[in-house]
């Protein structure tokens, strides 16, 4: 070493004669502060940067189909048919399977038809339980009053009492049958919270645009707007009705024809989830897809 030189060290003298610090990097309370800033701002991001590139839309599309096709195969294991209902209000899916006989239609008109015949028959098995109850307690019913007043059947009245007596009377499809005989499309959930059929809900802003199945017509069924669903939140619990579609599906190998639309809040971008009746084959496609021309099927 040459005399008179110094030791190199981190400081340096300033103008003002002040020894600095020399900057040699980030401290480690430095890169924690840094990485905690970091962090925060991801878990604010994360949840808009899904929506904008679409990930929950793709993953709520890709659980809604692998559970179609899985509960395609799960209905011929079971032997009893199942549905997926869907919340279009709630943006809720889940699974059921039947407690007895099923029964779909091919149209809007089959449909309405068939839920007047079981309001019909609802009202029927009411009566018939009142006769009974009235009959316990040696009551006459108001019918009964007025069978004795009216003509009888062979006088040329009553005939379309008893004719409606034979079709609805008593729960069945004969003249005497006891009531809850024929009671169609009775469903029950087949998960619990831990199962693999549990009520799920879209992830993050995903939303039901739409369902549609035979049932609805030529027209998608879509959730109420915020004016109906603030009404319908205003009804009294037990006479709420929510929008819900249901995807039958049966052991012979079918399940009923359904499109289910996903989107953004503001429906401008769409999932298309369509499903192949005879073949359980489930698509995605991204967009807005035509409805299928049921003529097409019934031609195949």
């Amino acid at each position: 070493m040459m005399r008179g030189s110094q030791p190199r060290t981190s400081k340096s003298v300033s103008d003002t004669g002040v020894f600095v610090r020399g900057s040699a990097g980030f401290t480690l309370i430095e890169m924690i502060v840094v990485m905690s800033i970091i962090s925060a701002l991801l878990l604010v991001m994360l949840p808009v940067l899904s929506s904008v590139l679409g990930v929950d839309q793709r993953k709520a599309a890709q659980e809604l189909s692998a559970t179609l096709r899985y509960v395609y195969d799960e209905s011929v294991v079971q032997n009893a048919p199942m549905r997926i209902a869907y919340d279009l209000d709630h943006n809720r899916w889940w699974v059921e399977v039947a407690d007895g006989p099923v029964r779909i239609f091919r149209d809007r008109g089959e449909k309405e038809a068939f839920d007047e015949f079981l309001a019909d028959k609802a009202e029927s098995d009411a009566d018939v339980a009142e006769k009974s109850e009235r009959e316990r307690q040696n009551i006459p019913t108001m019918s009964e009053l007025f069978s004795q007043l009216g003509p009888s059947d062979d006088e040329g009245g009553g005939g379309g009492a008893g004719m409606m007596g034979a079709i609805f009377g008593g729960g069945g499809m004969a003249p005497g049958a006891r009531g809850g005989e024929y009671k169609p499309n009775e469903f029950h959930p087949l998960g619990d919270e831990e199962d693999d059929f549990a009520a799920r809900e879209l992830p993050g802003d995903v939303r039901f645009w739409g369902v549609w199945t035979p049932q609805s017509g030529d027209e998608v069924v879509k959730p109420m707007d915020e004016y109906e669903l603030a009404a319908m939140r205003d009804t009294p619990a037990e006479e709420q009705k929510w929008t819900v579609v249901y995807t039958h599906i049966f052991p012979g190998g079918y399940m009923e024809d359904t499109v289910v639309y996903l989107s953004n809040p503001e429906g401008d971008d769409i999932t298309s989830i369509v499903v192949e009746p005879l073949t359980g084959r489930v698509r995605v496609i991204k967009g807005l897809e035509d409805l299928p021309d049921l003529r097409d099927r019934e031609q195949r």
